[in-house]
């Protein structure tokens, strides 16, 4: 079977989260009570989403801008060698990120990274609040489950998943994958759950242990 690699995004290949950051920026405090339903289980993912960055009146050109003038904006080491490594090896790279669309993909220009598959929220910007919202791979809007269901399609297409991942989020696709690379909060998870994983701090730790791996 044909690895595919899976990668989360906030916290995994940026260090701090870009989402949050918008949100500290463009919604004040106003948006901090749905983070702590979220947190506590009491909405879902989607719904969060929809109502924090629904505070939000910025346009693309604004928030563009300020992510990239943003000193919080930093790659977590040994991304661009880790996808190059993939692509050599043929490897699928997809992102899954409960994130923005938008700014995945312009921080990825901005790193000269061209043509990686990216599934995320998809976003309007309108000056009554922005409008997001997740699909699936067959195109249905989703309220959680989101990155998993991209697990689960590349697994029925036939590849071994490599995950990695940080956040609490991504323990579900870590349930599924053959490989897991944990840090922070995902890899308290999959210690907790006994589920195997690769702890790393920058994708060099991850390129190391890859190399040593039996990946098809």
């Amino acid at each position: 079977m044909k690895t595919a690699v899976q990668l989360d995004f906030d916290g995994t290949i940026t260090v701090n989260d870009i989402s949050y950051l918008l949100l500290d920026t463009f919604a004040g405090d106003a948006w901090h009570p749905y983070l702590k339903d979220y947190e506590a289980g009491r909405i879902d993912v989607g719904t969060f989403n929809r109502r924090s960055f629904g505070l939000v009146t910025a346009g693309r050109e604004e928030m563009t801008d300020f992510v990239l003038r943003s000193d919080r904006l930093v790659v977590r080491d040994g991304f661009k060698e880790f996808i190059d490594y993939c692509r050599e090896r043929g490897f699928p790279i997809v992102i899954t990120s409960n994130g923005l669309k938008f700014y995945i993909e312009v921080i990825l220009a901005w790193l000269g990274v061209e043509g990686l598959e990216v599934h995320a929220s998809e976003n309007e910007f309108s000056p009554d609040g922005m409008q997001v919202g997740y699909r699936s791979p067959d195109g249905r809007l989703l309220e959680k489950g989101f990155k998993e269901s991209h697990t689960r399609a590349l697994i029925e297409a036939g590849h071994d998943v490599l995950y990695a991942g940080d956040g609490s989020s991504d323990i579900y696709s870590a349930r599924l994958a053959t490989w897991v690379f944990a840090a922070d909060t995902l890899l308290e998870k999959c210690r907790a759950e006994k589920l195997p994983c690769y702890p790393f701090k920058d994708f060099r730790d991850i390129l190391a242990t890859v190399r040593t791996l039996d990946l098809a």
